[in-house]
């Protein structure tokens, strides 16, 4: 059962969100304003946030700019902006998705389900290593310099489908597809968002990266081309520049639509 925060100020779709997250075997803590949200937030854990924008008292922009060091969490924005530059703000801002109003209860159960997916761990035992980045894809780890990087649970799993497919270039469909799903095919600006985030928390330089790899127009490779298999049996790939790995593979490290 997953546990989810609903932090939303329209008393009537609080309320039809909270009912329908409920029936659908999902434990809910609702709350109305800003300030609450931020309290509950302190003192919990949690799987997801449902976070409105405009609400009282603190509103949704600044609980998300907060929320940088979380970890393990998902964000989904719900908000009556659909604006491009709204939605791109929120995913500069450590959203893992947004949502306009209105928007059909099927939907949030779709992508509720699509952010609880790339939480969980990535069913490989190999860690990849390229310069000074090190992904152990059984531990769920990411290692900058020997120290671990705290990722969303997007920026996780777009890591880990780059990193399994290292030295080779991963187009951007297939990206958009595996990490956020079908419905995603054609939204570049979600890829190139999240992009960014990672460039910037692991490349020495972000404006010349080495790490994550833009390919012309094909999409994106994590590291130099070809990787060599290293390691004597451990499932280890070593692409680019950058130390070995010296631990020898024991691992681093509904229909309805709702509106308000």
């Amino acid at each position: 059962m997953s546990r989810i925060l609903l932090v939303e100020d329209d008393h009537a779709l609080r309320t039809s969100i909270a009912a329908i997250l409920d029936r659908n075997g999902h434990e809910v803590v609702a709350v109305a304003d800003g300030l609450a949200g931020a309290q509950v937030l302190r003192s919990g854990r949690f799987d997801v946030l449902l976070l409105d924008i405009g609400l009282p008292f603190l509103d949704g922009w600044r609980i998300l700019d907060d929320l940088e060091n979380r970890r393990s969490m998902a964000v989904i924005v719900l908000s009556a902006r659909g604006e491009e530059r709204d939605k791109v703000r929120a995913l500069d801002l450590g959203a893992d998705d947004y949502l306009a109003k209105p928007f059909g209860a099927d939907e949030l159960l779709a992508r509720i389900r699509a952010v609880l997916r790339r939480m969980q761990p990535v069913a490989q035992s190999r860690v990849v290593q390229v310069g000074a980045v090190t992904v152990d894809l059984s531990a769920h780890v990411v290692l900058r310099d020997g120290v671990e990087v705290r990722l969303s649970p997007t920026e996780y799993g777009l890591l880990a489908q780059l990193a399994m497919h290292a030295g080779r270039v991963v187009d951007h469909r297939t990206l958009l597809t595996e990490v956020w799903g079908a419905g995603y095919a054609s939204q570049r600006n979600y890829l190139r968002t999240f992009i960014q985030r990672l460039r910037t928390k692991l490349e020495p330089d972000p404006r010349q990266p080495t790490v994550i790899v833009t390919v012309g127009s094909r999409g994106y490779r994590f590291g130099g081309p070809s990787p060599e298999l290293v390691g004597g049996g451990h499932g280890q790939l070593r692409s680019g520049p950058g130390p070995t790995d010296t631990r020898s593979g024991t691992g681093i490290g509904g229909g309805d639509t709702l509106s308000g």
